[in-house]
C-alpha cells in the first residue's frame, strides 16, 4: 500500500533527523518490507468473469417469456445520479453531485464514479460471480432482466423517500434469478437482495464490487494519488490490496475469511458491501488493461472484490465519499457501530501500532479545519491557523529541549574526552565504573535525546494531516491562492516545496547542535532530501510543515535570545556529583 510506504518513510525520516541532530553516531536503518509483503493474503484472488455486458450471449428464455429489450433507468437524488441497466441487472453509472453537507461537487456535472463506457468494456458493479457454474454466471451477466412495475426512464428520489427496483430472469432450464435494489434519497447507501435458484434450489452467488469504480477524472495515478484498491474487514483486521497485489487464480482457491465487509475505494470514495451475515469466502479480481494516455501507454489494474450473499436476504451497499460523519451514520444504519473494524476503517490510519493514536487526532484535525474554514472561507488559511496554534502548544516543549541541547553541546568536549579515556581502560579495570558514572552524570545534565521530543510528538499530527488531505472530501479540489487550485494535489509551480526547504535549512541553522563537522553536513543534507520527497506531495501537506518551520524559526530565535548557550566545558571543568569527590576528578585527569 502507498500509504503504508509513506508511513514507513515518515518514521525513517524521523529516525534520520533524530540521529543527525541529536546523536553522536550516525546510523542508517535497513529497508523494510511493506506490511503488504509481510502479511499473507487471507483472501485468494480469482479471475474476473470472462463475459462483460458488451459481450452479449444468446439467452435461452423460457417458452412463455418474450425477448426483453435493453433498458436503462436513470435515477436522481439530491446527492447522486445513477443508472440501472437490465442487462445483468447492474449499476451501469454512478455520479456524486453533492457532498453530505449539500455543497456541489465538481459542478455542474459532479464527479463520475462509475463510467457507463467502462461498464460496457470491463464490467459493471453488482454483476454476479458463480464459482460453481461459470456458464450460468456468463448467462446471468449478459441476460436482459425484466423490470417489475415498469418505472419510467427517469426516476427522482426525494429526501426521506425510498424506491425499489426488482429485476427478474428465468430460462427453460429451471433457472430463476432476481435482484432488488432499494434506494433512499437521504444518503449514499442502498439495500440489495439477490436470489439465484435452479429448480427451486439455491445457488451460491457472489456480488462483484468494481472493477469500474473510482474518480473517473483521474487518468494517471501516483504515489500520493494511488489507483483504486480493495479493502476488507475480516477476522478482526482490515486489509488493503493495491491492484499490483492481486493476481489471477481459480475460484476453487478461495479461502475462509469471515468477512464483515468489503469495498473498492480510492482516496476519497468507496463502494462497499456489508453482507447480511459475515461471509466465509471472498474473491479478489483484477482486470488488467493497457491504456494510452497522451504519448505513453500504461498498464491499469481494475480491481474488484466478490462477496457471497445469502439468497433473498438484505445486504447493504454504500457508494459515496469516505466522510467520517457519513460513515459513522452508515455504521449505525448497517449495524456496524459496535464492531471494532467498521466502515470508518475504509480510511487507512497506517499500522495498527500507530492507528489507535492517529485516528482520534485525524478526527480532531478534520473537525478543526472545517470549523476554521467557516471563519476564513479558505482551507489553506485554515491549515495555517491550526498549524500556528499547534506549534504554540508545543512551544514549552521546544524551549525545554533547546535548553537541554545547548547543555549537551557545551558538554560535548568533556564527553568526547571522557570517551577517549574510557577506550584506554580494560573493561574489568575498577576505574572504568567510575568513569561510566561520570558519563551518566554528564548525560543527565545535558541529555541530547530531549531534542527529538518535539519532532516525535508532532509526527502523529503530521500523519493525521496527510490522512485528512487524502480522504476528506472537503479538501478535494480545495483552492488556496492564485496558482494553488487543489490543496490535495502538488503545487504546480513548486513554490511551497522551495520555501519548505529554505525554512528547514534556516531552522537547522538556529537549532543547537553538536560540533561534529560530519553531523553538521548531515543536518543540512536532510532538508534537501525531505524537499525531494515532498516536491510532489499534496500542497496542503507541504503548507502545514512549511508553516510549522516558519513558526519554529521564530520560536527558536526567541529561545536563543533569552537562553544563550552556556560556555563549552573544558577537560578540567568539574562535572561530577559532589559525592564523588576528588577521586572522580583524578580519574578524569589520569585514567
Amino acid at each position: 500500500m502507498e500509504k503504508q510506504r509513506l508511513t514507513l518513510f515518515i518514521l525513517l525520516s524521523a529516525v534520520i533527523l533524530f540521529g543527525s541532530q541529536f546523536l553522536f553516531q550516525k546510523f542508517f536503518p535497513q529497508p523494510q518490507k511493506s506490511p503488504a509483503e509481510q502479511t499473507a493474503q487471507t483472501v485468494t484472488p480469482t479471475p474476473a468473469p470472462s463475459a462483460t455486458p458488451s459481450q452479449t450471449l444468446p439467452v435461452p428464455q423460457s417458452g412463455n417469456l418474450p425477448q426483453v429489450e435493453l433498458r436503462e433507468i436513470a435515477l436522481k437524488s439530491n446527492f447522486w445520479n445513477g443508472k440501472l441497466s437490465n442487462q445483468g441487472a447492474v449499476l451501469s453509472e454512478w455520479t456524486m453531485t453533492h457532498s453530505p453537507n449539500g455543497k456541489p461537487v465538481d459542478p455542474p456535472q459532479g464527479v463520475n464514479l462509475v463510467s457507463a463506457q467502462k461498464s460496457q468494456e470491463i464490467g459493471a458493479p453488482l454483476r454476479l460471480l458463480i464459482p460453481s457454474d461459470r456458464n450460468l454466471e456468463k448467462e446471468l451477466n449478459s441476460a436482459r432482466f425484466t423490470l417489475a412495475g415498469e418505472p419510467g426512464q427517469t426516476v427522482e428520489i426525494k429526501p426521506e423517500e425510498k424506491k425499489s427496483f426488482t429485476f427478474n430472469y428465468g430460462n427453460a432450464g429451471g433457472v430463476s434469478a432476481s435482484k432488488t435494489m432499494t434506494f433512499n434519497g437521504s444518503g449514499f447507501d442502498f439495500d440489495l437482495k439477490v436470489d439465484v435458484k435452479r429448480n427451486g434450489q439455491p445457488i451460491e452467488a457472489f456480488v462483484v464490487l468494481g472493477p469500474n469504480f473510482g474518480d473517473q477524472s483521474l487518468k494517471e495515478y501516483g504515489y500520493y494519488k494511488p489507483a483504486p484498491q480493495i479493502t476488507y474487514s475480516a477476522s478482526g483486521s482490515v486489509t488493503h490490496h493495491a491492484g499490483t497485489d492481486v493476481k489471477s487464480a481459480d475460484p476453487e482457491g478461495i479461502k475462509e475469511t469471515n468477512l464483515l465487509w468489503g469495498a473498492v475505494d480510492d482516496n476519497y470514495f468507496a463502494l462497499a458491501l456489508v453482507p447480511s451475515v459475515p461471509a466465509k469466502t471472498a474473491a479478489l479480481l483484477n482486470v488488467k488493461r493497457n491504456e494510452k494516455i497522451g504519448d505513453k501507454e500504461t498498464e491499469h489494474n481494475y480491481v474488484s472484490i466478490a462477496i457471497p450473499v445469502v439468497n433473498d436476504q438484505v445486504n447493504h451497499v454504500y457508494a459515496g465519499p469516505k466522510d467520517l460523519d457519513m460513515l459513522a451514520q452508515v455504521n449505525k444504519k448497517f449495524g456496524l457501530a459496535n464492531q471494532e473494524k467498521n466502515l470508518e476503517y475504509l480510511i487507512s490510519y497506517g499500522w495498527s501500532v500507530v492507528a489507535w493514536l492517529v485516528k482520534p487526532i485525524a478526527a480532531f484535525m478534520r473537525s478543526a479545519f472545517v470549523h476554521l474554514y467557516g471563519w476564513t472561507g479558505n482551507y489553506g488559511w485554515a491549515i495555517i491557523l491550526l498549524t500556528v496554534v499547534l506549534n504554540m502548544f508545543f512551544f514549552p516543549l521546544r524551549w525545554k529541549s533547546s535548553v537541554s541541547m545547548k547543555k549537551a553541546a557545551a558538554l560535548q568536549p568533556k564527553m568526547k574526552d571522557l570517551q577517549e579515556r574510557m577506550k584506554k581502560l580494560d573493561k574489568n579495570d575498577p576505574r572504568m565504573m567510575e568513569l561510566q558514572k561520570e558519563q551518566v552524570a554528564l548525560m543527565r545534565e545535558g541529555n541530547p535525546l530531549m531534542g527529538c521530543l518535539p519532532l516525535l510528538l508532532q509526527m502523529p499530527f503530521f500523519w493525521a494531516v496527510f490522512i485528512v488531505l487524502s480522504s476528506a472530501i472537503e479538501f478535494r479540489n480545495a483552492k488556496f491562492i492564485a496558482w494553488i487550485k487543489d490543496l490535495s494535489s502538488p503545487d504546480p509551480w513548486f513554490v511551497l516545496p522551495v520555501i519548505f526547504v529554505i525554512s528547514m535549512i534556516v531552522q537547522t541553522a538556529l537549532t543547537p547542535s553538536t560540533a561534529d563537522p560530519m553531523q553538521k553536513r548531515m543536518q543540512y543534507f536532510m532538508p534537501l532530501m525531505m524537499g525531494y520527497f515532498f516536491i510532489y506531495a499534496p500542497a496542503g501537506l507541504v503548507l502545514y510543515w512549511m508553516v510549522g518551520n516558519l513558526v519554529g524559526i521564530a520560536q527558536q530565535y526567541v529561545i536563543n535570545k533569552i537562553t544563550p548557550s552556556p560556555p563549552a566545558q573544558s577537560n578540567d571543568s568539574a562535572t561530577s556529583q559532589p559525592t564523588k569527590g576528588k577521586k572522580s576528578k583524578e580519574l578524569l585527569a589520569n585514567p
